[in-house]
């Protein structure tokens, strides 16, 4: 609790520093991106991680998804994978936002060997005009040709900026 009022406190001091005053001109507007800036500060400055790591029967969109009830998935299917990367680095100049992640992909089987990786599987670099809070990740596997058993579909991000990287498996097993 004592580490959440710390939290809060800083981003009020935050939000007070970026508002510039804004906050008593009761300008909605200005200080919603007061508010988004602070976020990225406490973003920037907290571990790169993962958020909602689900296999899937269906993604539509940002948080819009169905995770399996089970990680079974059918022989000659699709591993759909839904993933929000948590604290991405974004780094901020005048009037732009910018962050870049790569993600690593690897398939084993439950033994540890490896089946399938690629290395730059997915890359997502963007330079936008106002604050990106949450972006979220698709990944699709065609599982085709594998036998029925139990598999293991490792990501690894790395956050170009921070130069840091996070690991997160699933397990999930292939039926008939």
């Amino acid at each position: 609790m004592r580490k959440m009022k710390g939290i809060l406190s800083v981003l009020l001091i935050t939000l007070v520093l970026f508002s510039g005053g804004s906050l008593l001109a009761d300008d909605t507007s200005q200080t919603i991106l007061c508010l988004k800036k602070a976020i990225l500060q406490l973003q920037n400055k907290s571990e790169l991680g993962f958020r909602n790591f689900y296999l899937c029967s269906v993604i539509k969109t940002l948080g819009d998804y169905a995770p399996l009830p089970e990680p079974k998935i059918k022989k000659d299917g699709e591993l759909l994978l839904y993933f929000e990367p948590a604290n991405l680095y974004t780094r901020i100049s005048e009037r732009k936002y910018e962050f870049w992640f790569i993600q690593d992909a690897i398939l084993t089987d439950k033994e540890g060997k490896e089946i399938w990786s690629k290395e730059g599987f997915l890359e997502m670099h963007y330079i936008t005009s106002t604050p990106v809070l949450d972006v979220y990740v698709h990944n699709t596997l065609g599982l085709g040709g594998l036998s029925p058993g139990k598999y293991v579909y490792t990501v690894i991000l790395h956050d170009r900026f921070r130069n840091k990287s996070a690991k997160k498996s699933v397990e999930f097993e292939i039926i008939e």
